[in-house]
C-alpha cells in the first residue's frame, strides 16, 4: 500500500485558517453566500520536477471575494472590494511571518483581477491568484 499526503488540500485548510484568524468574512469551499464572502477553490496542481525521493510541485489557488453592491458600483464599493484584495495580498505576502514551512514555500499572489458579474450587476468580485510550491518526500 502506498502513502501519501493531500497536500493541495493541507494547503487550502491553511490558506482559510490564515483568512479566518485575520478576517471577519465568511469561507467557502462550493459558493458565495451572504452579502459578501471568501470563496477558496483549487485550480491546478502541477508537477515542476522528480527528485530522486519526491517531486517538486506547483500550486494554484484562486481566493474569489464576492460582495453584494445593490446594483451600484461607487468609489465605496470599490474601495471596499479592493482593501479586502489588498488586505489578502499583505497575508500571503512572504514577509509576513505567517509559519507555512510545513504547507508551502515561494507563496504569492501573483494577480489580482476585479470583474463585474455579467449575470447579476448587483455583485461585484476580486479574483485573486496564489501560486506556491512544495517539495514531496516519498
Amino acid at each position: 500500500m502506498i502513502t501519501y499526503t493531500n497536500q493541495i488540500n493541507n494547503i487550502v485548510d491553511k490558506m482559510a485558517n490564515i483568512l479566518g484568524d485575520e478576517m471577519s468574512i465568511p469561507i467557502t469551499f462550493d459558493e458565495h453566500k451572504g452579502n459578501h464572502s471568501i470563496l477558496i477553490v483549487p485550480q491546478e496542481d502541477t508537477l515542476v520536477d522528480l527528485l530522486a525521493q519526491g517531486q517538486s510541485r506547483e500550486y494554484s489557488i484562486l481566493i474569489s471575494y464576492e460582495l453584494t453592491t445593490g446594483g451600484n458600483m461607487s468609489e465605496n464599493t470599490f474601495k471596499q472590494l479592493s482593501n479586502t484584495a489588498e488586505h489578502i495580498k499583505r497575508l500571503f505576502a512572504p514577509d509576513n511571518n505567517a509559519d507555512v514551512s510545513d504547507y508551502w514555500f515561494a507563496g504569492q499572489i501573483e494577480s489580482v483581477v476585479y470583474e463585474r458579474d455579467e449575470d447579476d450587476e448587483t455583485k461585484i468580485r476580486a479574483l485573486i491568484t496564489f501560486n506556491c510550491s512544495f517539495v514531496e518526500a516519498s
